[in-house]
């Protein structure tokens, strides 16, 4: 190889050795240019947060009172009179029934009256039973005198109807005698006009000269008689006609008329023995009355169970005098527990009858025992008179009724008290401690399917103490931002996390 073979080949390397040189110190530049880009412009590390799950729940609405547990119909029994206590029949703790005696107590002075009572009752049923006996006299002296007299006014109407058959019989055969001359007047008149027709036919016969003067004046005599015979028989008749119109006139003999004088007067003594029968029975009434009442009273010296129940306490002993409205016995039903308490008044507008309750022992881990509101009173009372309240301040008590007895608690114990106003189940629960709030517009933060934050508007149903009911917004399932990093979140800001 010649010398300038050999020159022309070292500078060929050397040539090939700068470019090589020259190219790689332009990748190193470029790649420097290139890594401090990527430096400047790489994305912030995911920032660490606590995720939630939503889910369906239950909320509830609750307020919490201490109150005082009782058993069913506890009541304290008073002495209804004053007297004295002459036996107990019952120990504390007994088991008694609706109506058992528990007491007997004595007031002589009441038995006293009692017995005198009694005989004022003995002499009034006298007089009643003697009064009675009147009533009955008197009612069979009335029914002798009402028989007396329908006899009476019996044999009254056949005396009429007698004089009534004698006059009709009068009547009857004065009719027959003015028949009897009204047909002779008729027959006299007949027999004149034929003694008329013949003294005229005499008379022609006389001028004629056929009889002598003496015929005419024997028919003469006949004519005067034939009108003497008409004129008696007509006055006959005109007689008999005055008789007939006399007896058809003429009144019925009086008879004397049968007297209520004797029915009226049984009447009267009727209505006075019954008066005196009314009164004497309606003091016989007020008497048994009085009695009653005395024996009432009496009987209220036996005091009684007024309820199946326990004997919780006995206030007096044997012997103890006692005065009205004094405490002798409180008993109470086992099968029943109360809760007695006194609400706020604040508290006590919220609460109603049949609203589920929870009651438990005031202490570490406590039975849990569930109950009603049963009874709130509409009146707030001064807790000025309730030394359990230093307060100052009005209360409202209410009543809680236990679903089933507890059969652990002690009448009289305090208890915690849960009152559930409200409830929702199967809905969007979240912890109240998640909600942020915009004003007056709530929102949560939530964890997108890239795992960035996102903020996210909510709205909320029914709020509890510590949890709150969405009712839109979120979904079961969404992952909500539990725990924030020190620095704020913004949307879009990649998250990394787990359950809280």
């Amino acid at each position: 190889m010649s010398t300038l073979d050999y020159r022309a080949k070292r500078a060929y390397q050397r040539g090939i050795k700068w470019l090589m040189g020259s190219a790689l110190f332009a990748a190193i530049g470029v790649g420097g240019v290139l890594a401090y880009d990527l430096i400047q412009n790489q994305p912030p590390a995911p920032v660490s947060v606590a995720l939630t799950p939503v889910e369906l729940g239950e909320v509830e609405k609750k307020i919490s009172e201490g109150g005082t547990l009782e058993l069913g119909g506890q009541r304290s029994i008073k002495s209804p009179e004053d007297g004295a206590v002459e036996r107990i029949l019952v120990a504390v703790g007994d088991r008694v029934s609706e109506g058992q005696e528990l007491i007997g107590l004595r007031n002589p002075d009441r038995e006293t009256i009692l017995q005198k009572q009694q005989l004022e009752i003995r002499k009034q049923e006298i007089t009643v039973d003697r009064d009675r006996q009147k009533v009955r006299e008197a009612e069979e002296e009335l029914a002798a005198a009402e028989a007396q007299l329908r006899r009476d006014i019996a044999k009254y109407e056949r005396k009429i109807e007698s004089a009534e058959a004698v006059k009709a019989l009068e009547i009857e055969k004065q009719e027959t005698i003015v028949d009897r001359n009204r047909q002779k007047v008729k027959e006299a008149e007949v027999e004149l006009a034929a003694a008329e027709v013949q003294l005229e036919t005499d008379r022609e016969l006389l001028e004629k000269g056929f009889i002598a003067k003496q015929e005419i004046d024997r028919q003469e005599q006949i004519v005067r008689e034939k009108r003497a015979t008409l004129r008696d028989a007509r006055h006959a008749l005109e007689t008999a006609v005055v008789d007939l119109e006399t007896a058809r006139t003429r009144l019925i003999e009086e008879i004397e008329t049968p007297s209520s004088g004797p029915v009226i007067n049984a009447e009267v003594n009727l209505r006075q023995a019954q008066a005196d029968l009314r009164g004497s029975q309606s003091e016989l009434d007020r008497l048994k009355i009085e009695y009653q009442e005395a024996a009432l009273e009496l009987q209220n010296y036996v005091i009684t169970a007024p309820i199946d129940g326990i004997v919780l306490n006995i206030d007096v002993k044997p012997g103890d005098g006692v005065n009205r409205s004094n405490d002798l016995i409180a008993l109470g039903d086992p099968n029943q527990e109360v809760v007695q308490l006194k609400l706020s008044t604040l508290n006590a507008v919220q609460v109603k009858p049949g609203q589920l309750a929870r009651v438990s022992e005031i202490g570490p881990d406590p039975e849990i025992f569930t109950g009603r509101v049963e009874r709130i009173d509409l009146k707030a009372s001064s807790s000025e008179n309730n030394q359990s309240s230093d307060s100052g301040q009005a209360t409202v008590p209410a009543t809680i009724k236990l679903d089933r007895p507890t059969g652990s608690l002690i009448p009289g114990s305090p208890v915690s008290v849960e009152i559930v106003l409200d409830a929702r189940e199967d809905v969007v629960v979240l912890s109240t401690e998640l909600i942020r709030r915009d004003g007056e517009s709530p929102y949560v933060w939530v964890v997108d399917a890239d795992d960035r934050a996102q903020k996210r508007p909510v709205t909320l149903g029914l709020e509890g103490l510590l949890q709150v009911e969405v009712t839109s917004g979120l979904s079961p399932g969404d992952r909500v931002i539990s725990s924030s990093p020190d620095e704020p979140l913004k949307p879009g800001m990649a998250v990394v996390g787990g359950a809280e």
